[in-house]
């Protein structure tokens, strides 16, 4: 006899339950070496006798629109994410987004209107969450003091029973921002303890979820880790003894703190599926791939300001975007993490008011043709476009002849070593066909490999008070600045590629062994057809309007 379940008012479907765990960021140039060490027992067993492909993240592979892409089945255009941030149209100013601003049907929502229940945990670009039945935590744009706030969740009196007996899915109890001595050997420890928390929230989770609902699983489980992101920023270097950045007297914890952390997830997955029922199928993937940095930076303003593209001006508007800098960079060494966090999660308008005279301020917007926001997220040019601009100067019949030339230098733009440092630079339109493609930089950069490592683009260090001469738009990093942080890049940098595993048991096996997503964006798809769950990717109606911030 069919059930009704919750708000939906629909009978429960026949849908045939699917785990999905996570692993932000996660690489199999790290996974394949530790399989053939013996030291990933499951994720070697669930390859050999599943399937495991690489998997296209992206574009660009960063998680905000690399998650909501896994969700929806659509690319950044179509429901309208790119990054973290986005420039505000017209204005030379940024804001920061959240689940509000996506377009299109979660596979998790398609899952609650099919009389389904989902379990969601840590999933990024979640917040606000959306209706569902079952339980959405967000991830960590989610709003965190001492611990995931229940009301940030889609059931917050689920989630208080679940917290009161696993604790909170998050707590701020790292500073990624962190430079002092020892952080590395004690960040390693909070990461291994991070994913040991969050294994048992799950567990817990799993079981409330079943005496909730009355049934053996949910139909749809997604467990999202970000710790293997965080390591392989982090930790990427001691890893690597061939990295332009490697330490040769990293302490034998760092050295190893990459490969426990993986160690720590494979077992944490073993943990989840065993408690899920291996009947089940069963999916692990990333977001997007991770690998080495190289020791050289670049600076994408201080290139075009080289070339002719960009002027700067001496006026207290440089004097405000020196202050606002230091601002930031004081309150992010100085404040706690857990009040960090909280002020910028609840005061995301203010912060973006900061970050956009960071970005934005000094320029002399008269005589500036081009300008990037110089975030390594998202490499990208902006052409200062007549009519679209506040203070454009580039008349619309000149808007390709600048980004042709422009592209053209990108292209020519080369390293000390002669290395290329931009591997493509395209037009949006070529990248980005959609709705939203207008949210997307006129020219899409995508920077070059040095030799297999990743080169970063972080803001340009202008020296305050000066009119005449930039920095140099490329700089070797020696001694400390090696290992990254802010202004000097992470030491591990997002690849395109991450990774697919899929298994089962019995005919959970066949139907996982048949799944062959060709992209994160067509992983929704795959999750469907495995589960029974009818699924067309919805397309964005229409570019709604930006929000005001």
């Amino acid at each position: 006899m069919n059930r009704l379940r919750g708000p939906w008012n629909v009978p429960d479907p026949d849908l045939r339950p699917v785990l999905v765990l996570a692993l932000d960021g996660a690489s199999f140039d790290v996974i394949e070496p530790l399989i053939a060490e013996g030291r990933l027992p499951h994720l070697a067993a669930w390859m050999k006798e599943g399937c495991g492909r690489r998997l296209p993240s992206t574009t660009p592979p960063v998680t905000f629109p690399a998650w909501s892409s896994f969700m929806t089945g659509l690319t950044p255009s179509q429901h309208g994410i790119f990054d973290f941030s986005q420039k505000v149209p017209g204005q030379y100013r940024i804001r920061f987004v959240n689940a509000s601003d996506r377009q299109g049907r979660s596979i998790q929502s398609a899952v609650s209107g099919a009389g389904g229940q989902a379990l969601v945990l840590g999933l990024p670009a979640t917040f606000p969450p959306e209706k569902m039945e079952g339980l959405l935590v967000p991830g960590f744009d989610a709003p965190v003091s001492t611990g995931t706030d229940a009301e940030a969740t889609s059931h917050p009196e689920l989630y208080r029973r679940i917290a009161a007996k696993a604790g909170h899915w998050m707590r701020p109890d790292m500073d990624e921002s962190a430079t002092g001595a020892g952080f590395h050997e004690t960040a390693m420890q909070t990461l291994l303890t991070r994913i040991d928390r969050k294994t048992e929230f799950v567990l817990t989770a799993l079981d409330e979820m079943r005496n909730h609902y009355q049934k053996s699983n949910p139909d749809l489980t997604i467990v999202v880790f970000s710790e293997s992101d965080t390591a392989g920023h982090h930790y990427w270097r001691d890893h690597d003894p061939q990295s332009p950045r490697h330490d040769p007297t990293a302490s034998p914890q760092r050295q190893e703190a990459l490969a426990k952390i993986y160690e720590r997830l494979d077992h944490a997955c073993g943990r989840i599926r065993q408690a899920f029922g291996e009947e089940a199928v069963c999916v692990v993937l990333s977001d997007h791939g991770m690998g080495g940095a190289s020791n050289y930076i670049v600076h994408l303003n201080a290139f075009m300001a080289q070339a002719g593209f960009l002027t700067r001006r001496r006026s207290a508007v440089r004097l405000e975007r020196a202050l606002a800098r230091g601002a930031r960079d004081l309150a992010l060494r100085l404040l706690p993490a857990r009040l960090s966090q909280a002020i910028f999660r609840k005061a995301r308008g203010a912060a973006g008011r900061v970050e956009s005279a960071v970005r934005f301020g000094g320029l002399d917007w008269s005589r500036t043709l081009a300008f990037s926001e110089e975030v390594n997220t998202q490499p990208g040019i902006w052409i200062n476009l007549q009519g679209r601009e506040k203070e454009g100067c580039v008349a619309e019949g000149d808007y390709e002849a600048v980004r042709d030339r422009l592209i053209a230098q990108l292209l020519d733009w080369r390293l000390p070593n002669g290395q290329a440092v931009v591997a493509s630079a395209r037009r949006r339109e070529e990248v980005h066909p959609g709705p939203f493609m207008e949210r997307a930089p006129d020219i899409v950069v995508e920077l070059a490999l040095d030799q297999g490592y990743g080169l970063s683009l972080v803001p340009t260090p202008w020296r305050e008070g000066e009119t005449t001469g930039s920095p140099p738009s490329i700089q070797k990093l020696e001694g400390d600045a090696l290992a990254g942080g802010r202004g000097r890049g992470m030491n591990g940098t997002h690849r395109q590629d991450g990774i697919f595993i899929a298994t089962g048991a019995g005919e959970a096996l066949v139907r996982a062994r048949a799944m062959e997503p060709g992209s994160l964006v067509e992983v929704a798809r795959e999750l469907a057809r495995a589960m029974g769950l009818p699924w067309q990717a919805e397309p964005s109606v229409a570019a709604v309007p930006p929000r005001s911030y």
